[in-house]
């Protein structure tokens, strides 16, 4: 993904997981890398990336000892 500003490849500022409707994803927050552009250190975009849905534990198949 590439900076609005200067058309720099954009890094990873940081990550975290939100829940959303019985779904669990990834917001992943990107920053310009470069370092004269004003978009440095900035959040310039968010993606969410789906992992999968929420189950209870019974649901998921898994055996408990």
């Amino acid at each position: 993904m590439k900076c609005p500003l200067c058309n720099t490849e954009m890094r990873i500022l940081s990550t975290s997981y939100v829940q959303n409707e019985g779904q669990i994803f990834t917001k992943q927050t990107f920053t310009c890398r470069k370092k004269d552009c004003k978009n440095n250190g900035k959040e310039v975009k968010s993606e969410y990336v789906p992992l999968g849905n929420i189950v209870e534990d019974s649901e998921a198949g898994g055996t408990e000892q």
